[in-house]
């Protein structure tokens, strides 16, 4: 995705409310990507059995970082999404 991601300039100019300078969007693009992955490594090389493909909810179902929030819980996927609402309390699982 950091190589390969592509955007037609045409398509930002038909878009774009304000001027946006590409190569700044792009150079961010690829720093935010870095950071994820080093994250990840990171979390996967100091909690080896952390589930993969999960996301991170708080107590009200917002996602988060467990890097950032080690209170947050694991949510598997489901049939309805990765992410759908999650209640808490009540009997359901998902």
């Amino acid at each position: 995705m950091r190589r390969f991601a592509r955007i037609h300039p045409d398509k930002i100019n038909a878009i774009q409310a304000k001027q946006i300078d590409q190569i700044a969007l792009k150079i961010a693009w690829t720093e935010m990507h870095v950071q994820a992955e080093e994250e990840m490594t990171r979390l996967a090389d100091s909690q080896p059995d952390m589930p993969i493909g999960v996301a991170f909810v708080d107590v009200h179902g917002r996602p988060g970082w467990i890097g950032d929030d080690p209170t947050l819980n694991i949510h598997y996927p489901c049939i309805y999404g990765c992410l759908p609402t999650v209640h808490v309390g009540d009997d359901q699982s998902f």
